[in-house]
């Protein structure tokens, strides 16, 4: 029997070879035995861990979805801030997020090309990272004095989403992504239901 701590580490060394073959290659060539070699793990080791295509898939969006909340918390959120200290709240948690390029691009390879509907989900619109996603953005609003309605966070949502594609596609900071944020929480958005 795999103690399991190495059990762990063994998951997490699938999941970032994982992570790596689909940033590199794309969703089609992930194979349990292409990650065992990118692992350099024996053969046969990501079949013991997930015997299924899908439950490998799972693996990957359970470890990019707890990075990804990670990050989120990171966010330090106090009872009062000013809207530009807000937009810089947002542009650390763009940085942060685009930092893990292999993993956003995975992500965005993962949503574009997932036929099951629930792992999809659970990158996008449903499941850990969108919740926690929702409770900083609505405290953030509310935390610089804007509308904090459930539009108001999705548009933030969205907005931080768009930047970091952005980002991961250009493979750089978008020059005005200060400049977007400040003038989206300045009004062109939020508040217009």
């Amino acid at each position: 029997m795999v103690p399991e701590a190495n059990s762990n580490s063994r998951r997490d060394l699938i999941a970032e070879s994982a992570i790596r073959i689909i940033a590199r290659d794309g969703v089609r060539t992930l194979t349990h035995r292409a990650v065992d070699a990118e692992a350099g793990i024996p053969s046969g080791s990501t079949s013991y861990h997930a015997r299924t295509r899908s439950a490998l898939l799972g693996i990957v969006v359970d470890a990019l979805a707890d990075r990804t909340v990670d990050d989120a918390l990171l966010i330090a959120v106090p009872d009062a801030m000013s809207i530009d200290d807000a937009a810089d709240a947002i542009c650390g948690l763009v940085r942060a997020l685009a930092a893990r390029r292999d993993d956003m691009r995975a992500r965005y390879a993962l949503v574009l090309e997932l036929d099951d509907s629930d792992l999809r989900q659970r990158l996008t619109d449903r499941g850990p990272v969108h919740d926690v996603s929702t409770t900083v953005a609505r405290r953030l609003l509310r935390s610089a004095g804007l509308a904090a309605t459930d539009a108001d966070v999705e548009t933030v949502i969205e907005l931080t989403d768009a930047l970091v594609l952005q980002w991961t596609i250009a493979d750089r900071e978008s020059p005005w992504m200060r400049r977007i944020v400040v003038g989206h929480l300045r009004g062109a958005g939020v508040g217009d239901g």
